[in-house]
Order: C-alpha cells, then sequence, then structure tokens
C-alpha cells in the first residue's frame, strides 16, 4: 500500500498544484490530507475543491474548523483571525460544507491519522518533543501515525523497550518491523522550518520506505495574491522565509 500524505495547506493554490503534479508520477493507492486546507492564504476555495478531488481522506483542522463555522476564533491570534474571517466569508455554501465533512481523526489498517495529537484530535495540541511523541505510542496501537499542525516536518521511531528517537533522514530505506513511528508531515503551504518549499510524505509498506519530499513552486503569485486581498503582509512574506 503506498499512501501520499500532506498537511496544512493553507489557502495555496500554487504549492497545492506543484504536489498534486508529483502524484501523478507517484501513483499512490491513497492520498490523505491532514487538515488546514484554508486559512492564511488567498485561494481557499480552489484548495478545498482540488483536495475534493483528489484527497481520499480528509482530516479536519482547526483552521478548516473555525472557517466552517463549528468553532469561534477566540483562540486565534490577530493574524489568523483576519485570515480565516475572510476565508470564511469568501467560501460557498458548498465548499463550507466540504469542511463540515472532514474526519476528526481517521484509521486505516496500521495507519493513524490526525491533524494534531490523536489523543485529543480536537483540541489541537501541538507535538514538539520525544515526551509527547512517547506519550501517542503509549496509547495508540497502529504503527505509523500522521500528524500535521506544526508545520515542521519531522519523524520519531518508538521501539518494544518504549525507547523513542527523533530520526534525522528524511528517508527511511527499510522501515524496521520492531519500531513504531509518528510522522509529521510538515506543511504543504506555509513551512515554518526555514525551507521554503512544500512538504509531503509517501510511506510505502510494500517497499519498506518513508519518504518526507520537498517540491519547490513559485511563490511570487501567491505573495502577489495575499496583498491583493488586503490579507496581513507577514503572511506572504514568510512564504519566503518559510517561517
Amino acid at each position: 500500500m503506498k499512501y501520499m500524505v500532506f498537511s496544512d495547506i493553507h489557502g495555496n493554490l500554487e504549492s497545492l498544484q506543484k504536489v498534486l503534479k508529483e502524484a501523478e508520477t507517484i501513483h499512490p493507492d491513497m492520498i490523505i490530507s491532514l487538515g488546514d486546507v484554508v486559512g492564511y492564504g488567498a485561494d481557499p476555495a480552489k484548495c478545498v475543491e482540488l483536495v475534493e478531488e483528489y484527497a481520499h481522506v480528509k482530516i479536519m483542522g482547526n483552521h478548516d474548523l473555525v472557517a466552517a463555522g463549528l468553532s469561534p476564533s477566540a483562540g486565534f491570534n490577530e493574524i489568523a483571525q483576519k485570515s480565516i474571517k475572510w476565508t470564511s466569508d469568501i467560501l460557498n455554501e458548498e465548499q463550507l460544507n466540504a469542511l463540515k465533512d472532514y474526519e476528526p481523526i481517521f484509521h486505516h489498517r496500521d495507519c493513524l491519522f490526525a491533524h494534531a495529537s490523536p489523543l485529543s484530535p480536537l483540541n489541537w495540541k501541538y507535538i514538539y518533543n520525544i515526551l509527547q511523541a512517547r506519550e501517542i505510542f503509549e496509547n495508540t496501537n497502529e504503527k505509523f501515525i500522521f500528524v500535521g499542525h506544526t508545520h515542521i516536518p519531522g519523524i520519531v521511531s518508538y521501539n518494544n523497550n518504549g525507547d523513542a528517537e527523533t530520526i534525522q533522514n528524511t528517508l527511511i530505506n527499510n522501515i524496521d518491523p520492531e519500531k513504531r513511528y509518528l510522522i509529521n508531515t510538515g506543511s504543504v503551504g506555509q513551512p515554518r522550518d526555514g525551507i521554503n518549499a512544500a512538504c509531503f510524505t509517501i510511506l510505502d509498506t510494500v517497499k519498506g520506505i518513508i519518504t518526507q519530499k520537498r517540491v519547490k513552486y513559485n511563490f511570487s503569485p501567491t505573495q502577489e495574491k495575499i496583498l491583493a486581498a488586503g490579507l496581513p503582509g507577514t503572511l506572504a512574506t514568510r512564504l519566503e522565509n518559510g517561517k
């Protein structure tokens, strides 16, 4: 089984299109969106439509939840509140209903998919350290646990002795049958690890490979559309900085 997993598109059409172009050569059996399709970027409608067209599984992100009117934006900072209000206003009823249908969490075979911590998927807890990862491993059973939310890609492994460690490589050529893996798939539309390229993950359970891939895209048109829409300028500049 070959999974293609991505997260945190945030209304960035140009980046999403590049990632979906990659899918044409990868030929995944299943495409999973881990949420936050909207928010921040200037093309939420088109991003929702493309995710509806291509993704087999669609997970709810916190920005999706607020944009759909299912939760208040009180927990958002000022920039996020401005962008999600603009986003909610520009989406039509069909697109808003699509967001409302997103799943909070999804299990498939030996995989678990969530936007934030799968232990409380709608509380939006960020996973930043080994202690948090170990807690997730200790309270789940799946071999592969996929998350997003932080916009920072990474992989943590966990063995039968309860040892968890961060894996530095972005390519695992030989999945260890004795280990489990927590995989943060990073962000398609707004990376925050200092690399201004879209990030997504391929899990091939037949070949035993996990690959975190980066694909560059032209972010200048994306920046121009953000500014033209009257959205906060920070949302445009951070695309270049990757932070």
